[in-house]
């Protein structure tokens, strides 16, 4: 065999060796590697059970509004719903409107739209309780033009003789300013800023001043229909001292207690020791009829009622079936808060 021909083996076979190792080779590689469509898989598979357990989660966590039970031992308010919503520490849920319940004989519930005091009105419960009853009534009435234009407002006119103090009374001024801290009013302002409001704005309703009256006189007006602007206290809570002085009209001793509020009454149920309130700051609650009653008493039993005149509708026509919730911010309740309750020169409600 001549020398060019073993050569040309000894290539061939050279090169058949080299193909042989770099085949193992690249054979070993891939052993270590997964497949791509494999590693695809994987992820598929675990993105499922995550999203299923979470969905498993969300199903067993409870949701719902924010509630807070009242019995004999706690004096808390609890708000009633038909409908659950979710809450967070961040925020809460108000109940603005609700169902409306069914008549007999020993439960009334009158529904009506909830008008909600807070942002421009921070201690102007009571003006805004009366624009809640306003619209109950048929009119377009606004909480700020009211508490602007009609509520009979004073920062106390403070005077001082033989060692005594002498202000404007709150019965018939808003001592303060509801669109920013004051002590708040009772009855014969509201009184007249409705009054006021009603003959600017075509009539046809007469407002009356029950103060004074028995709490069943109220659930005898719940009864034939015609809801209640009264007051007690912000969460049924007792009244707390705060000042006193003396009436610049007539001399009487005047004495203010924090924690005062006005809301609507519109309904109860005497099974359940249940009253219902229209409330500017709470929305739609349900409290305990004695505790409302004996705040009602401490709150020198003030009330008042809007009546047609001339034997007209009661009411604009009730919806059968409304619910809205308006959720608020803690931090923005708590900084509101915060802004109004320092002991100034005027005090604000507790509300």
């Amino acid at each position: 065999m001549s020398e060019i021909k073993v050569r040309v083996i000894v290539l061939i076979l050279c090169i058949a060796v080299l193909a042989v190792v770099a085949f193992v080779l690249t054979d070993n590689e891939n052993e270590g590697t997964p497949d791509v469509s494999d590693a695809y898989a994987e992820i598929s598979e675990s993105e499922t059970f995550s999203a299923a357990s979470e969905e498993e989660t969300s199903d067993t966590e409870p949701s719902g509004a924010v509630t807070e039970s009242e019995n004999t031992s706690v004096p808390e308010e609890t708000e009633i719903s038909s409908e659950s919503s979710e809450s967070t520490s961040a925020s809460r849920t108000i109940i603005t409107s609700r169902v409306r319940k069914e008549y007999d004989s020993n439960s009334v519930y009158i529904d009506m739209e909830n008008i909600l005091q807070l942002p421009e009105l921070p201690v102007g419960c009571e003006i805004t309780a009366l624009t809640i009853l306003l619209r109950y009534c048929g009119f377009d009435a606004e909480k700020t033009d009211l508490a602007k234009n009609y509520l009979p407002t004073s920062w106390g006119n403070a005077r001082y003789e033989d060692g005594k103090t002498y202000k404007d009374s709150f019965f018939d001024y808003f001592i303060g300013d509801p669109f920013s801290r004051g002590y708040g009013c009772f009855s014969n302002a509201i009184e007249k800023a409705a009054n006021d409001y009603i003959a600017d704005h075509g009539g046809g309703f007469e407002v009356k001043n029950i103060s004074g009256s028995h709490p069943d006189v109220l659930y005898d007006y719940l009864a034939a229909g015609t809801p209640v602007l009264c007051w007690a206290t912000d969460g049924m809570i007792e009244p707390e001292y705060y000042e006193t002085w003396y009436d610049n009209a007539t001399g009487e001793q005047l004495d203010w207690y924090l924690n005062e509020h006005c809301f609507v009454l519109a309904g109860f149920n005497m099974s359940g020791d249940l009253v219902t309130l229209n409330d500017p700051m709470k929305g739609i609650i349900d409290y305990n009829i004695n505790k409302f009653e004996t705040r009602y008493d401490q709150m020198h039993r003030q009330a008042i009622v809007i009546l047609p005149t001339g034997g007209g509708e009661t009411s604009s026509d009730i919806t059968e079936t409304v619910y809205t919730e308006t959720e608020y911010s803690e931090t923005e309740i708590s900084e509101t808060w915060e802004s109004f309750t320092e002991k100034e020169e005027i005090p604000i409600e507790n509300e």
